[in-house]
């Protein structure tokens, strides 16, 4: 394999268009149909702009991207025990090599992060992508060998992912009402004043922000299943080497029990969505919910139970991934859900 194929590999490409495919389908599929569709004006629209969102979406594939490599980087021992075939740190691609590139990809990283933030006039939200740089490094290097602290992290930065790609718009959008409530102003007159506009506006942003909240609840528990079962499938090299993980402190069958519990959470949730889509006429979100996310997701409890073997592990974590993918096609096609009751 060549080192660019290697690098490709290292920095989980798949992973990184999910990013990029959450990000966008939240401002497209969730965002622009709400705002669009509330006045039917085409007064409001993104203030974020296409470019600033385009490196907002970048620097969070760069931070992902550098965080695989430490973690490859510092995980050489235990990956030669649990997959000996797909070391690439210190095999393809050598060390200082890898840790040059972890560097200067967190880096651009930042800047671009620093830079989009100043050009919304909020500096200070660089600070979440200084965090999420200083969370990864910390969990390489010490939170993922701690018990439940390395997968609550993971699922945390997992969950940032739709969460930025709300907030900047949103924050922009808070910020702005006067400006959209006096262009909104002349196709309501006679029907609504400046107060009934910003009762709507708000009454919009809310449902906007109950929704991205909603899919960031989604991304944390999904991940947290999949980071559980990933420490059950490397439970032999972590062990080797002292890490402190669930399935290790207390048990592969407890760990299985925890992944099971997070599953019925995510049921719970969902139905409680389904309950509140139905109450508006939205049957298309109940059936979408049932078939493809629900469904699945009672086969990987009763899967996860009867999982004795590494390959059903990874199996169990494909279909997980499998779900997640399904969480973000439902946002890409929202405008359709909305339009369709």
């Amino acid at each position: 394999m060549s080192s660019f194929l290697a690098f490709i590999k290292l920095i989980r490409l798949p992973n990184l268009l999910i990013i990029v495919l959450t990000q966008y389908a939240i401002r497209y599929g969730l965002i622009y149909a709400i705002i669009t569709n509330m006045t039917d004006t085409g007064v409001v629209n993104f203030l974020l702009s296409e470019l600033n969102f385009f490196l907002l979406s970048l620097s969070t594939v760069l931070i992902a991207a550098a965080g695989y490599i430490i973690n490859d980087y510092f995980d050489v021992k235990i990956d030669r025990v649990n997959n000996p075939t797909e070391v690439i740190i210190g095999k393809q691609i050598k060390r200082r090599v890898g840790m040059g590139a972890h560097i200067v990809i967190n880096f651009l990283a930042i800047m671009i992060a620093v830079y989009v933030a100043y050009n919304m006039g909020m500096i200070k939200l660089a600070a979440i992508q200084v965090l999420a740089v200083g969370a990864l490094w910390y969990y390489s290097v010490s939170f993922k060998k701690q018990l439940l602290t390395g997968n609550i992290v993971v699922a945390c930065l997992a969950a940032l992912v739709p969460f930025v790609a709300g907030l900047y718009e949103m924050l922009l959008q808070y910020q702005n009402i006067d400006i959209t409530i006096a262009r909104l102003l002349p196709f309501y007159e006679n029907m609504l004043d400046a107060n009934d506009i910003r009762i709507l506006i708000h009454q919009n942003f809310s449902i906007i922000m109950k929704w991205v909240l909603g899919f960031t609840l989604f991304a944390f528990l999904s991940t947290m299943i999949r980071e559980i079962i990933k420490d059950i499938e490397d439970y032999e090299g972590d062990r080797k080497f002292y890490s402190r993980t669930l399935p290790i402190i207390y048990g592969i069958k407890t760990a299985k029990k925890v992944c099971q519990f997070i599953i019925v959470l995510m049921m719970v949730f969902l139905a409680y969505l389904q309950y509140k889509q139905l109450l508006m006429g939205d049957t298309f979100s109940l059936f979408y919910f049932l078939v493809l996310i629900q469904f699945p997701l009672g086969y990987l409890f009763i899967k996860i139970k009867n999982a004795t073997k590494k390959e059903d592990y990874t199996f169990i974590s494909k279909i997980m991934k499998l779900i997640m993918l399904f969480g973000i096609v439902y946002l890409a096609i929202f405008n359709y859900v909305i339009t369709s009751f």
